[in-house]
């Protein structure tokens, strides 16, 4: 049987988009990489997330930039590293950063591992830099500084684990879910506001919010990940890979055929999604083709999910 993985590689459109997002990808990093003296001899690293880091670019996509240290820098160089993100972001003619730049700033190794699982987790912002650095990201500098950081704040979820075999990483999918709600729940907050985005928010959580929560969810449950090293290699992976990788251990044959029309489905919302950030007035947009695909996209994320291979103990917990 060709595995998932493989199938995914063939698929034309998307592939094409991880070989746009790897160029520029590789761009980014050479662009910072002509600041030896600003990053090279800093413990603070730069990761991209969003659309480059999944390996999905469009014409129109932005930088998505965050930053994490090893140590508490100091103030004078934690601004010069922020004067210099912004000036690689302009250079490379991407959209100004979201937000006025209030979002970025330095998140140190120590303060993320003491907020987490803490009531402050998010009060700082450090819950959604942690998850997404862990599910969806790339270095874009100083990489060994942001591996140390990953494998670090990987291995802090597998504290208790202690040579347990039977060993299952729920404090991890517990801050997945967390995640998701959070997500869900954001976007109820918007959702009257006509001055907000609202719609493209609402397509992302159908589709690239979903698969990049559970694409990881189901390696996590599906196969035997006890210990940090075994999840590294998951994070490792982008989201859709993940997903391929989680089918494989499955080995259900009869999942291929769908699996087909699910990245169909994936690549028609990432066009919707280019659509939308031309056309403001979202008319490119026919809502009964968006609720058709994301029925057929959820209802096979949700079958794969609740395979009989695995766990009714894990299937359960994805619930209760």
């Amino acid at each position: 049987m060709t595995t998932f993985q493989e199938v995914l590689k063939t698929h034309a459109a998307l592939t094409k988009r991880i070989t746009e997002s790897d160029l520029r990808l590789e761009k980014l990093r050479d662009k910072f990489a002509e600041n030896d003296d600003g990053f090279s001899k800093s413990e603070i690293s730069v990761f991209c997330a969003g659309s480059i880091a999944r390996g999905e670019v469009g014409e129109h996509s932005d930088l998505d930039l965050f930053l994490v240290s090893l140590k508490q820098a100091p103030f004078l160089e934690q601004t010069q590293i922020l004067a210099e993100v912004i000036k690689v972001n302009d250079n490379l003619g991407y959209p100004t950063i979201s937000g006025d730049g209030k979002f970025l700033k330095v998140h140190q190794l120590d303060s993320m591992l003491e907020a987490l699982g803490s009531p402050s987790d998010d009060s700082e912002n450090l819950f959604t830099t942690r998850m997404v650095m862990l599910l969806e990201s790339r270095a874009a500098c100083n990489e060994e500084v942001y591996d140390e950081f990953l494998t670090t704040v990987a291995g802090h979820y597998f504290r208790d684990q202690r040579g347990k075999k039977s060993f299952r990483p729920l404090f991890f999918l517990n801050d997945i879910l967390r995640y998701w709600r959070t997500l869900c729940l954001n976007y109820e907050l918007i959702r009257d506001n006509p001055d907000l985005p609202w719609r493209k928010k609402n397509i992302n959580l159908k589709f690239s919010r979903m698969l990049t929560v559970f694409g990881t969810v189901l390696p996590l449950i599906s196969m035997p990940v006890t210990s940090e090293s075994d999840l590294t290699p998951l994070l490792r992976m982008r989201p859709l890979e993940r997903f391929a990788s989680g089918l494989d251990s499955i080995g259900d044959g009869s999942f291929q055929q769908g699996f087909e029309e699910f990245l169909d489905n994936y690549e028609k919302f990432l066009c919707w999604k280019e659509d939308i950030g031309v056309n403001s007035d979202d008319s490119c947009i026919v809502d009964s083709e968006v609720r058709e695909a994301s029925s057929q996209f959820s209802d096979y994320i949700y079958n794969v999910l609740q395979h009989e291979k695995i766990s009714p103990e894990l299937r359960k917990f994805l619930l209760i």
